[in-house]
């Protein structure tokens, strides 16, 4: 009875650290952690590493000639957003440039000839605790890890995140983009 009594407890505690372990995924550098999640990859220009050691990186959503001002515009400013919120998420790093350029096609049956809309061009620098500040003005946190959740897909944006990463929601996109425009370099469209 001893022994089962043993293994009980030293299973509980194997599966509490490996529950621990999922619960802290973090990475060294900007350019591991983009490669883990692959949602943006320099293989097809969407991620870019401007300078490793700041560190100052380019994302880039695809968008196809003729799509709506509008949905350019939000999702430039989801892929900044997603830049700085993922990367605190997931890293120590105390500081990022994240520049969001939209990375546009002229269809998606031609990815050729991709151009980059440098004048819709957006260039975020900000540190830890400013990111912190903007979004605890709006959401309930505790710290910037909150703004994930371990899901059975990986890690997920968590619901009162979502409030603030689109805009037909409340309080919206639009507050954060509020929030967020004092730390653009130059001006963001």
């Amino acid at each position: 009875m001893k022994v089962l009594k043993a293994l009980v407890a030293l299973s509980a505690a194997v599966f509490t650290s490996v529950a621990y372990a999922e619960l802290s995924e973090q990475y060294d550098t900007v350019e591991e952690l983009m490669y883990a999640h692959q949602d943006y990859d320099s293989f097809n220009n969407t991620f870019e590493m401007l300078d490793a050691d700041k560190p100052h990186y380019r994302l880039s959503k695809i968008t196809v000639t003729n799509d709506l001002d509008d949905v350019v515009y939000y999702e430039n400013w989801r892929a900044a957003v997603y830049g700085v919120y993922n990367v605190f998420a997931h890293t120590s790093i105390e500081e990022v440039t994240v520049t969001a350029i939209p990375l546009e096609f002229e269809n998606l049956m031609n990815r050729d000839q991709a151009k980059l809309l440098d004048e819709q061009s957006i260039t975020l620098q900000i540190s830890r605790e400013e990111a912190y500040d903007a979004l605890a003005s709006l959401i309930d946190i505790g710290s910037l890890s909150d703004v994930k959740e371990a899901t059975e897909y990986g890690y997920q944006w968590t619901d009162d995140f979502n409030s603030v990463y689109y805009e037909s929601v409340q309080p919206g996109l639009d507050e954060l983009i509020s929030e967020l425009v004092q730390y653009c370099q130059d001006s963001c469209k």
